[in-house]
């Protein structure tokens, strides 16, 4: 398949063009299955660049009130999801989390008792209220139990993969008892099907690698989730009926999908441009794409002034700088 191509069909079904642009901030996450949410303020433009009416608030009140969960998922690594899809998600992608973890929590010392204890603790601190980062770091040391560092850290994902906690307004946890109950229980076939659905309508063309990649999921699995897909080549076709539609320019947010989400990134990530995008420790910076490939890079601005260019219209919107 041409290059060209790829990267027209990406962009419809990535929801970059004009055309394809959704209407509230949990259809653009309920669309892609999953957005990578590293950097909190970088995924809020990824979620924000795929609105029709770009507004950076309104993608906040969507996290903060729920309709969106922000914690760890696909690899392991924090992702924007939608509530309606937390409970199959966190079901199907959890035990993979902990596969990977349990050797590393080993090393770390998280014993089965440490995890028991810090589970207890931290189910009673968000019994009725949110609470920040620091906060919950506070009263683990409280007990001697883990509270820095990288045992602190995998310490979260462990109480995430358990659905003890997730995403609270203004970066804090909270309980999960918010979340609505699934209206719909998958089997696991079903699960891995539904993921494939979401990756292959907001991400095709894109190859069995990629989906791996993307989601974490073992080459057996991938193969199971895909097989009921069309594919060209190599290359796993969306099946939605694709109109024409212009490659514009587009201040792409740090870790976005169109980057983030294959394994070979080659097609709109050109070799001069990789090392400024993607840092040597993973950090995925935010750049520019003009005819889908990547042109530039960029910085979160502070005034209006330091963007000129039609292209950042939206953003400047976005961001309330009029």
């Amino acid at each position: 398949m041409e290059r060209k191509t790829i990267i027209q069909k990406r962009f419809i079904n990535q929801r970059l063009a004009e055309t394809t642009w959704l209407s509230s901030p949990e259809e653009v996450v309920f669309h892609f299955g999953a957005m990578q949410s590293q950097n909190y303020g970088q995924s809020l433009w990824a979620v924000g660049s795929r609105l029709i009416t770009p507004n950076e608030q309104t993608v906040k009140q969507a996290i903060d009130e729920g309709e969106i969960i922000r914690t760890w998922l696909l690899r392991g690594t924090i992702h924007l999801f939608s509530a309606r899809d937390y409970h199959w998600l966190m079901d199907l992608i959890a035990p993979r989390i902990d596969k990977i973890c349990k050797p590393y929590r080993t090393k770390l010392g998280l014993t089965e008792d440490i995890l028991s204890k810090s589970t207890e603790v931290v189910k009673t601190l968000v019994a009725e209220h949110a609470i920040t980062r620091k906060d919950l770091a506070l009263n683990l040391a409280k007990h001697d139990l883990p509270s820095s560092g990288i045992p602190f850290a995998q310490l979260l994902v462990y109480l995430s993969s358990r659905k003890i906690i997730c995403s609270g307004a203004d970066e804090t946890f909270r309980n999960t008892i918010h979340i609505p109950a699934p209206e719909y229980t998958y089997t696991r076939e079903e699960a891995l099907k539904e993921l494939a659905k979401r990756y292959i309508q907001s991400h095709a063309p894109a190859t069995l690698k990629d989906f791996c990649f993307w989601s974490g999921l073992t080459v057996t699995d991938a193969k199971i989730a895909l097989e009921d897909f069309t594919k060209e080549g190599d290359f796993y076709l969306s099946s939605t009926i694709e109109k024409s539609s212009p490659v514009h320019t587009v201040p792409l947010a740090g870790f976005d999908e169109w980057i983030i989400g294959y394994i070979d990134r080659s097609i709109v990530l050109p070799e001069e441009w990789h090392e400024a995008i993607i840092t040597k420790n993973g950090i995925f910076r935010p750049a520019i794409i003009s005819a889908g490939q990547v042109v530039d890079k960029w910085e979160k601005p502070k005034k209006k002034a330091e963007l000129t260019g039609d292209y950042w219209n939206r953003y400047i919107q976005f961001r309330n700088m009029l």
